[in-house]
């Protein structure tokens, strides 16, 4: 049976991803059920509008809100003025609530810089999610599994993803595989080819590029984590109520927390999903990542204090016992416990903004909440 797939990406360059995933859409037969979110910010070019309107006219589902219509729906499905600013990449909420509210049942977000590969049903291959796991189960000593170590390219040192804590890069682990095929999957996070998600400390050291997926796809053990970004990421629909972006920008004295809105995101996620006793897969579909130019020292600015707030929030994280029994009230559970919690964090950026950057975020996954309960 067929099911509703969204795939929603927000840009702010011309759009020749798009093209691409028409094509893997179009070959594996599955124009009927996808439809594409382009949303566009303040900085758009008109060229996408265009491109999107193109698209539509041979075949491709492609939903381009302007930034009216973005406001006027916003406004209908009750979200504050203020939830969702311009320009910044929190304005993908408005694809993952446009695609909730219109009934998809799998959830795929995606960046503009992620090229879909020739010949791959990309749909297809994410559609795992809302199935039991076909591949291996990673187990880890120390409940950590580095996801990079399934991509071969640059030599030297293993790299790891942007958003794994430093304290577990060192940790020596043992890892082994089980053959369990009962675990659910909620969450399915592709790969990338040519520019790994790395943070830019890594970045500016190594240059590290990606020749291929060395594989196999794995899915993560219950007490095994690692970060999730939103770059090639599908999720089931109950998963996909609890995938609030969380908004970045907080001043942190003299830092400002930026480019970690999304590993927050799937980290906020990833608990509730092993909550309930579902799982995450990572590996397929692979995508070709042609990054955008970046000043990695402007990266590394807005990265630190994210850095510094993964590493101590997210032992936090794993630890806190959650009781609830569906995604929107463990979620809600876990809005709370952040808010109640977030005094007991000291040091480094948290006696700086760190604590009420947490109850921010609580606050708009709240609000989040309020919206989305609806659709639940």
């Amino acid at each position: 049976m067929a099911r509703s797939t969204a795939i929603v990406a927000t840009t702010i360059f011309e759009p020749a991803f798009l093209d691409g995933y028409r094509k893997s859409v179009e070959a594996s037969g599955r124009l009927a059920e996808t439809t594409l979110y382009v949303i566009p910010d303040r900085k758009t070019p008109a060229s996408v509008t265009m491109a999107a309107a193109d698209a539509r006219r041979i075949g491709f589902r492609v939903v381009c809100p302007s930034l009216e219509e973005q406001e006027t729906f916003l406004k209908r499905i009750g979200a504050p003025g203020d939830f969702i600013p311009y320009n910044t990449d929190n304005r993908r909420n408005v694809g993952f609530l446009m695609a909730l509210e219109a009934g998809c049942d799998v959830l795929i977000s995606i960046d503009d810089d992620n090229f879909c590969l020739p010949d791959s049903d990309f749909v297809g291959m994410h559609h795992v999610v809302g199935s039991s796991s076909r591949d291996a189960v990673v187990q880890s000593s120390d409940s950590w599994f580095n996801i990079c170590s399934l991509l071969a390219g640059s030599d030297g040192p293993a790299i790891f993803p942007r958003g794994f804590p430093y304290a577990a890069q060192k940790a020596a682990r043992q890892i082994r595989w089980s053959e369990d095929r009962s675990l659910p999957i909620a969450m399915n996070a592709g790969l990338w080819l040519d520019e790994p998600d790395v943070d830019a400390v890594f970045r500016l050291c190594r240059q590290p590029k990606i020749q291929k997926f060395a594989g196999p796809s794995v899915v993560l053990g219950p007490d095994v984590w690692s970060p999730i970004n939103t770059q090639n990421t599908a999720l089931t629909r109950e998963a996909a109520l609890t995938y609030y972006y969380v908004r970045m920008g907080f001043p942190l004295r003299g830092l400002t927390i930026d480019r970690f809105g999304d590993i927050l995101s799937g980290y906020l996620t990833q608990k509730v999903i092993k909550h309930l006793g579902q799982a995450i897969r990572v590996g397929s579909p692979i995508v070709d990542h042609r990054r955008t130019p970046h000043n990695l020292f402007k990266d590394l600015y807005h990265e630190l204090a994210g850095i510094v707030l993964i590493e101590e929030f997210v032992p936090w994280l794993i630890e806190l016992k959650l009781t609830s029994s569906t995604y929107v009230e463990a979620y809600a559970e876990l809005a709370d416990a952040i808010a109640q919690e977030a005094a007991q964090f000291k040091g480094f950026i948290w006696d700086d903004g760190g604590c009420e950057f947490l109850r921010q975020m609580a606050s708009l996954m709240e609000t989040w909440l309020q919206i989305v309960r609806k659709w639940a």
